[in-house]
């Protein structure tokens, strides 16, 4: 037994749920699946996280994954900390996710989901204008890149255009604050250069009209805000 084990090679790929029995103790060895070990990733991050959006990777791949969007798209990457809890729902919903992000990421997608992920290095703006004249519509889409108010202003106009009432807008930082205090992070003195000039994100959305959209926060880890459009006057 113990030279077999020696001579295996410890692939996710090939060894998806595979148990070894311990002759000698009677107990069993459960191999995890890459699925598996992702799961407890985010719940590990759902605990004990740090990072500035740790604590909410399990809700995104829950609330895409659950509302069965095929559609995904991701403004902001940076590193991959968000892609892959919605790279994951993409496959399990058989759709796939677009993140978008003006630098290259360091995020290098699984093997197994490579085929559901497609990174474009743009400037957010001109990615939302070209999806606007394509006709393209979103189930879900995640917002955190750059966060002045202007740039996310113009951004949400841009959505409005590309998503229904069934889509699902979900916006990181309008809580962002250095001691994560439960309140909207509105500071209308920082400069436009700033980068939470003229207001910040909190402000764009606050200015939304609320006859046409409504939003709730979950306030720690800076901030989640669940971004829906009721309808639209104008698409």
């Amino acid at each position: 037994m113990v030279k077999q084990l020696e001579d295996l090679k410890w692939d996710d790929d090939e060894f998806h749920g595979i148990g070894f029995g311990n002759e000698m103790s009677g107990t069993v060895i459960k191999m995890q699946s890459p699925t598996e070990k992702r799961m407890s990733f985010l719940l590990e991050k759902a605990n004990s996280g740090k990072g500035d959006s740790d604590r909410h990777l399990l809700t995104l791949f829950s609330v895409a994954a659950s509302s069965h969007s095929r559609r995904i798209l991701e403004l902001g990457v940076r590193n991959g900390d968000t892609t892959l809890p919605l790279l994951m729902a993409a496959k399990i919903n058989n759709g796939v996710l677009d993140s978008v992000d003006l630098n290259e990421t360091s995020y290098k997608a699984p093997e197994d989901l490579k085929s559901y992920w497609q990174f474009y290095k743009s400037d957010a703006i001109k990615f939302l204008e070209n999806s606007v004249a394509a006709g393209m519509k979103y189930d879900l889409i995640y917002l955190d890149d750059w966060h002045e108010y202007s740039h996310v202003k113009k951004e949400l106009e841009l959505i409005d255009q590309i998503v229904t009432p069934s889509s699902i807008i979900l916006v990181h930082d309008l809580m962002y604050s250095t001691n994560n205090s439960p309140y909207y992070h509105i500071d209308i003195t920082l400069p436009k250069e700033n980068q939470w000039g003229q207001g910040g994100p909190a402000r764009a959305v606050q200015e939304l009209n609320p006859q046409f959209w409504e939003f709730s926060t979950l306030p720690y880890n800076n901030g989640l805000t669940l971004l829906r459009k009721k309808y639209s006057s104008k698409y």
